[in-house]
């Protein structure tokens, strides 16, 4: 690719079990990127988010790391509205061209994901065109969250999905997408894939969306695949 800042190449690696360790030996040599402010484009000095990405035969892997001053969640269903709060998030499609249908995946801090197919006949959320369908799922999706230090169950409380108690500390998500659930047969080196990676944070309302390309839209707005970056599998 021409543009080595909206270029991110992706090694190959064979398929491993997903723990959550962000330190483990596998993850080390995969390129690394760190979010900026979607809106303006500035680097976030603090809580600041980064992903790293792999790939092999049967999928896709990501990495988010996140540091966070209040891990917080409400919601405890898949598909139930997570963005309303504090989530990681791809969207991703084959090819090099700016992308009219792709696939978005969102994972709350606390272990629920959303996971839909979207139409974007033309780049702009508010046309009619527009539609989420939220009634898709990622067959053979998996998904593995960590909060450091630990949850503990505060009194009352029964699960470790939601709190509406913040909390300090990081948190990480190794994720898992296969590639027949994106329509992919084959992937091999040098297939290119369109892909935005994003972070939204804030206690009790939302007020810092970050990005791996930022879309410089304000209002905040991820949906603009000409902004998606590209992903080389090397």
């Amino acid at each position: 690719m021409k543009n080595r800042d909206l270029n991110f190449l992706v090694e190959k690696v064979g398929y491993f079990d997903l723990d959550g360790d962000a330190k483990k030996k596998i993850w080390q040599k995969a390129q690394e990127v760190v979010f900026s402010d979607t809106v303006t484009g500035n680097s976030i000095s603090k809580n600041q988010a980064k992903a790293k990405m792999m790939w092999s035969d049967e999928g896709l892997f990501i990495l988010w790391q996140v540091e966070d001053e209040h891990i917080w969640g409400t919601f405890e269903n898949d598909d139930d509205p997570i963005y309303d709060e504090e989530v990681v998030e791809i969207f991703i499609a084959k090819g090099e061209n700016i992308p009219n249908n792709y696939f978005e995946f969102q994972f709350s801090p606390l272990g629920v994901k959303f996971d839909a197919k979207i139409k974007n006949p033309t780049g702009d959320r508010h046309d009619s065109g527009f539609n989420v369908d939220i009634g898709w799922n990622c067959e053979s999706l998996k998904f593995i969250q960590h909060c450091y230090p630990e949850r503990r169950l505060a009194k009352g409380e029964t699960s470790r999905k939601t709190t509406s108690r913040p909390f300090p500390g990081t948190w990480v998500t190794e994720a898992f997408i296969p590639w027949k659930s994106l329509n992919v047969e084959n992937a091999k080196k040098g297939d290119i894939f369109r892909a935005n990676l994003f972070r939204i944070d804030g206690y009790p309302k939302q007020n810092s969306f970050q990005a791996w390309q930022p879309t410089l839209l304000d209002p905040p707005n991820f949906h603009v695949p000409s902004k998606f970056g590209f992903l080389e599998l090397e």
